[in-house]
């Protein structure tokens, strides 16, 4: 049988953190994943002033959402995200056909990581509801609002449970398991955290070795749920 590599997604926007792609990009790369970037423009540059090039156009991304094991969703500040729910909606839409996609021939398990407050492009699309999920202590606030917008506008949702309850208490990332359609769902606290949900989920779908040798090549304290 021929090896055919893993490939995971990631797809990025005007003003993204820039912590929140490298350190799962990092972990990804150093577990042989092949990573590509969709992105609406050619060029993207984010809040720190870093500009990727995309490899495809979102609406290329849309047809071949398949071709991917993981789908990773950074955040930004509020400010970068909140005023500008219209002009990503092309990305929130592909962000909701990953996470309802149910053909399964080509991955073994398909999975969205959403970093601190990617997760509230994750809410927009409905992809949240009926599980639980975390984001940047300071935006849980706005992650509650927006799973409640979805919710009062969306007949038959269920709702979101959001946590921590309280600004103080600190979650590092939390895996909701599977949805629906079979796809797992990992949101994150704050951007550091990116590194460690990476590696739980390279600990799920390869091994927990493979992670603890990546961590330590990283010089990562791998703090697993």
């Amino acid at each position: 049988m021929s090896y055919k590599q893993k490939r995971a997604l990631v797809v990025v926007f005007p003003g993204f953190n820039v912590l929140d792609v490298s350190g799962p990009v990092s972990v990804l790369y150093n577990s042989d994943f092949s990573v590509s970037y969709a992105a609406k423009d050619e060029l993207t540059t984010s809040q720190e002033n870093a500009t990727v090039k995309r490899d495809i156009s979102l609406a290329e991304a849309k047809l071949h959402l398949s071709d991917y094991e993981i789908l990773i969703v950074p955040g930004s500040r509020p400010n970068n995200i909140l005023p500008h729910v219209e002009q990503l909606s092309e990305l929130v839409e592909v962000i909701a056909c990953f996470a309802s996609d149910t053909d399964q021939d080509s991955v073994r398990q398909r999975t969205i990581l959403a970093v601190c407050i990617g997760a509230y492009l994750l809410a927009f699309g409905g992809v949240l509801d009926g599980l639980t999920a975390t984001t940047h202590r300071l935006a849980v606030p706005g992650l509650r609002d927006a799973t409640q917008h979805y919710l009062d506008r969306t007949p038959g949702a269920k709702g979101t449970r959001v946590v921590p309850e309280h600004p103080s208490e600190l979650v590092s990332f939390l895996d909701a398991g599977l949805n629906q359609f079979g796809v797992r769902i990992i949101t994150t606290g704050a951007m550091v955290n990116g590194i460690d949900a990476a590696l739980h989920f390279v600990s799920l779908g390869s091994s927990r070795s493979l992670a603890i040798e990546v961590a330590g090549l990283m010089g990562h304290q791998w703090k697993d749920i």
